[in-house]
Parts: structure tokens; sequence; C-alpha cells
């Protein structure tokens, strides 16, 4: 018995010894990683998910493969946050929660842009944004790997107020924000009146005449979601869309230097090329916005300019509640 036990173990090694030199080098290296996003299979920002990991696999020679799982399938953004902070998560494409730190809500100062033309030089990877929100997402054990800008945020209304141009005047107009405190504020420093609804709301609320019009729609949302309802689109350009790129700081902190390369350069690059395909993409959701017959109305240099005096002026002070006087300062400063 004892014999035929020695045996047998003898052949199990010799069978562990070869397994090991017939397996592919690729095989023995590859790390597996999980990447999370809230964006369907169809979204642009879905793709430029699916370039990264081509590029990282290819450059990476196999030792680093990616999956990606769309629509939430790893939870809600949130979920996916706290998945990060842990590791459970490797990367992700999601928007941003704030509570976390109030610091996080420096995405959602309004006019940070005056235009796509600022998108590269506020949120490229050397700016103090980019730089400050690291230093934020780091402390929480995330890394970011660079801005991912959708488009910019006008108003969509159903009905359009005569003087929805000038930025000195009131405006009888009910506009819908979501539940976040800045957008309720530069709605109604704005001119407008603000009113809070959930978005899951929003579309019964503009047909049956809750609110006249709803801010936090770029052009591509508004046609993909309201088109059936909104009758006119203003292009304040009021926000930057953007969410982010990151990494769990643990699944970073495994990889080998020239690894950590090869991904940080991956992301960059798409969060470079995003700045670019956002006016792209808004464009040509305003031209199909314009064929279903909603009517796109613009505001000349002029006009828009005293908008975004009166925001900086009025509105910006108002946030250092959240953003802290002295970061807002530099970050303000920064992009005047």
């Amino acid at each position: 018995m004892k014999k035929i036990l020695g045996i047998t173990a003898s052949v199990l090694l010799l069978a562990a010894f070869f397994a090991c030199f017939t397996a592919t080098p690729s095989e023995a290296k590859t790390t597996r990683l999980r990447l999370a996003t809230h964006y369907n299979t169809s979204h642009p920002g879905y793709a430029s998910l699916e370039r990264i990991a081509k590029e990282i696999e290819t450059k990476t020679k196999g030792e680093l493969k990616i999956k990606i799982y769309p629509s939430s399938q790893l939870g809600d953004y949130t979920v996916t946050y706290q998945d990060l902070m842990k590791g459970a998560v490797d990367m992700a494409l999601i928007p941003i929660p704030s509570e976390y730190d109030s610091k996080l809500e420096m995405n959602f100062i309004p006019y940070l842009v005056a235009g796509y033309q600022d998108l590269p030089k506020v949120f490229g990877p050397k700016s103090y944004f980019s730089t400050t929100y690291g230093q934020v997402h780091d402390k929480l054990g995330v890394k970011l790997m660079g801005i991912y800008v959708e488009g910019l945020i006008g108003i969509a209304y159903t009905k359009l107020p005569a003087n929805y141009k000038n930025a000195a005047a009131k405006k009888a107009s009910k506009v819908r924000a979501p539940a976040i405190e800045v957008y309720n504020l530069v709605v109604n420093d704005m001119g407008f009146g603000a009113t809070t609804i959930p978005y899951s709301d929003l579309y019964s609320s503009l047909q049956t005449g809750v609110c006249d019009g709803a801010i936090g729609l770029t052009p591509q949302l508004a046609y993909s979601d309201f088109r059936d309802v909104i009758k006119h689109y203003v292009c304040y350009n009021i926000f930057a869309e953007n969410i982010g790129y990151f990494t769990s700081k643990k699944t970073f902190a495994k990889l080998t230097p020239e690894q950590q390369k090869i991904v940080t350069e991956a992301f960059s690059k798409e969060a470079n090329n995003s700045y670019k395909v956002a006016e792209k993409l808004d464009k040509k959701a305003i031209d199909d916005l314009k064929k279903y017959g909603v009517k796109v109305e613009t505001l000349n240099a002029k006009e828009m300019k005293a908008y975004v005096d009166k925001v900086r002026k009025v509105t910006w002070p108002k946030l250092t509640k959240n953003i802290g006087a002295d970061t807002l300062k530099k970050l303000t400063d920064s992009v005047k």
C-alpha cells in the first residue's frame, strides 16, 4: 500500500511539473481585471473602454486582460466607488459620488469652462483641477486616471421664456434641477425659478407642466430621452457633464512599473480624446434635435459672456461651504 501511495504521489508530482512547462507563458502571467461602468454597450463611453482594454492587453502582451461590465452590472456608481476603495473592483468609468468628501463637488462648478475650447486646459492631467481632484480621490484609496467629458449642459424647455437670452432679467419659468445644491443655486442666479424634481419624474413633469424646463441635459440626453416632450433647447453650456476613469489603488499597486505606465497612458489618451468627441457628439445631437422639430437656440458671444460673468461673480462665492474657500479660489483663478 505504501509503495502504491508513493508511486501515485510521484506521478502527481511529475504531472504538475510537466504542466508548468506545457502552460503557455501568457496563461502563467495573465492578470484578469474587472472594469465597471454605468454606460450601456451602445454609448461612446463604453466604446472608449473597449479601446482602453484592447490597448492595455496588446501592449502588455496579454499579461493584463480586462473584462468590462456595462449597465451597472456590478452595482450603481456609489457601490462601484466603494468597491474601488476596497479593491473589489479594479477599474471604472462612473459618475463621482460626493458623500465621501465634499470637495468632490468640484466637478459641479458652473461655467468652470466657458466652452469646448477650455476642456483640455481645465480637465487635462496637469491642470489644477485634475491634480487637486486626484489628491482627494487618492486619500480614499482610488486613483483618478482621467476625466471623461460627455458634453456641455444647457436648458431644455416646453415653454421658452421671452427674455431667456438676458442674464440680468428675471424669467417667469420653473426650471427643474436635480437634488444637488449648486444646480438650484445657478438656476436661481440665472434668473429662473428652481424646482427640485427626481430624474425619474422629469419626463412626466415636463409633459404635465409641473415645470417649464430642465437643467442637467446635454444635447445628447435631450435628444435621446426627451425629444418627444420638449419644444426648445438653449445651449447655455453651464456645466461640463463629466465623470471619472478610475483604478483601485490596491490594484494599481500590484502592477509592475511598466504595466502602470501602459495603463496610465491608455486612460489618459481616451480622456483627452473625449474633449474632442464631446463637441462632435453635441453638434450631432443638436442637428438631430432640429431635424426632429425641436428649436435649438444659441447665445452670441456678448450674451454668453454676460451669463458666465454673472454666475462666476454671484454663484461661485456660494460654493465655499463644500469645496473650501482656498481650493475654490485657486481653482477658479486657474480658469479665469
